[in-house]
């Protein structure tokens, strides 16, 4: 099988050639597992993200590889995923702590101490707060009947507001249109492709009068191309990254960016996806 790593650094940057120079394409997440697929002879690696399946290059001073015993693992056990906005982990090798965003993977979290085992490296977070409540198939459907599901999504994709945008970007320092969903998506336990392009084809086509809190709402270019993707709220609110994350008015024609007071974006269609 290929060499399995993990991103132990907060936010791993993944080009889309073998170059610091390259367009960023995507990022990892801290403890998010990655197949590396061949060495390049100037330092690079090409990689292939398990989570969302995404292909580009990273530099191999960044790899930390994970045993095939590990690996296992990490498909195994449960993966918490850490909600608060930032959260400390102390790297209990080398005696320093530091900041990982929210999205973050904990796999193996031994639960009486906190500590996180990520291949041979031990992290330490003092403080878990987790999407774990909606690891109960039963009572993330019970929260999808009474509405309680939804409004955490939208509390989720708030948390988000006004992050910068930055393409290939997955955190509330720099985040694209789909990193911002995908990145909603995953906190609630739910994961969708990287791009707007292939998210569209998830989930099943609603019209907009009869969206919901979390639907996904697509938009194209004059060409029909998928170009931009949003978050939808209630009473014709759409949030999106767009400039940043923000808040904008959406109808059958599109988005009206309430800041420029025209339209923005032209409307494809609507998917609801859980």
């Amino acid at each position: 099988m290929e060499a399995i790593a993990f991103c132990n650094i907060a936010v791993m940057p993944v080009r889309e050639t073998a170059s610091h120079q390259a367009e960023m394409v995507t990022q990892l997440l801290f403890g998010e597992a990655y197949k590396i697929i061949n060495y390049e002879s100037n330092g690079w690696a090409k990689i292939l993200t398990l989570f969302d399946n995404y292909e580009g290059y990273i530099d191999t001073k960044q790899i930390a590889l994970m045993h095939t015993s590990a690996y296992q693992k990490y498909y195994v056990d449960s993966q918490p995923l850490i909600v608060n906005t930032l959260t400390e982990v102390h790297d209990k090798i080398r005696n320093y702590a530091f900041i990982i965003p929210q999205g973050s993977t904990l796999p193996f979290t031994s639960m009486d101490d906190h500590t996180i085992c990520l291949g041979t490296e031990l992290f330490k977070v003092p403080i878990i707060s987790t999407t774990s409540f909606y690891s109960n198939m039963e009572t993330k459907e019970q929260t999808l009947i009474d509405g309680s599901f939804n409004q955490q999504m939208e509390s989720v994709a708030l948390s988000f507001l006004n992050a910068p945008y930055l393409w290939g970007g997955r955190t509330i320092f720099g985040i694209d249109c789909s990193g911002f969903t995908q990145a909603v998506y995953k906190i609630m336990g739910k994961a969708i492709p990287r791009d707007a392009s292939q998210q569209n084809s998830c989930g099943t086509g609603i019209p907009l009068a009869q969206a919901k809190t979390g639907d996904l709402a697509f938009f194209s270019n004059n060409n029909g191309r998928i170009t931009h993707v949003g978050l939808l709220l209630n009473e014709g609110k759409i949030i999106h990254a767009s400039g940043k994350v923000r808040i904008d008015n959406i109808d059958e024609k599109g988005i009206f960016c309430i800041e420029r007071n025209e339209y923005s974006h032209q409307l494809h269609s609507i998917k609801r996806v859980l």
